[in-house]
């Protein structure tokens, strides 16, 4: 999966077709990089150039660190640690993230600004703790 999309899909699409998807998503991917302001597709005897502005940066969701939320969303739903903004109180808590039909976020912190998560790795307790 790339880590870069175009904002204009009717964009990407027309640069798919003249280049194809692989060589379009390669060709962003090592100049995105580079100390240019633009990247350039060619063709044979053509080419075309846009400008980097035409593309967004995505944030992947890393599981060992706090993710910037709602840049990333979490890969599913469960119970994760939220850094959490409620007028000018910061804190840390538990929350469980949902997806359900056309709703997807917090269940419990949906009225406060989640500012960032990361995985709630936690051992199950030991099944004698269960008798």
């Amino acid at each position: 999966m790339s880590k870069y999309q175009f904002k204009n899909k009717e964009l990407e699409q027309a640069l798919n077709v003249i280049y194809g998807k692989e060589y379009v998503e390669d060709q962003v991917n090592r100049q995105m990089t580079n100390k240019t302001s633009y990247i350039c597709f060619e063709l044979d005897h053509s080419s075309t150039t846009i400008s980097k502005g035409e593309i967004d940066h995505i944030r992947e969701y890393d599981p060992c660190a706090w993710n910037p939320f709602p840049k990333v969303n979490p890969p599913k739903e469960g119970y994760y640690i939220v850094y959490l903004k409620e007028s000018d109180d910061l804190r840390i808590q538990v929350d469980r993230f949902v997806k359900q039909d056309s709703f997807c976020g917090w269940r419990n912190n949906f009225k406060c600004d989640v500012l960032a998560f990361r995985p709630l790795n936690v051992e199950p307790p030991p099944e004698e703790l269960n008798e």
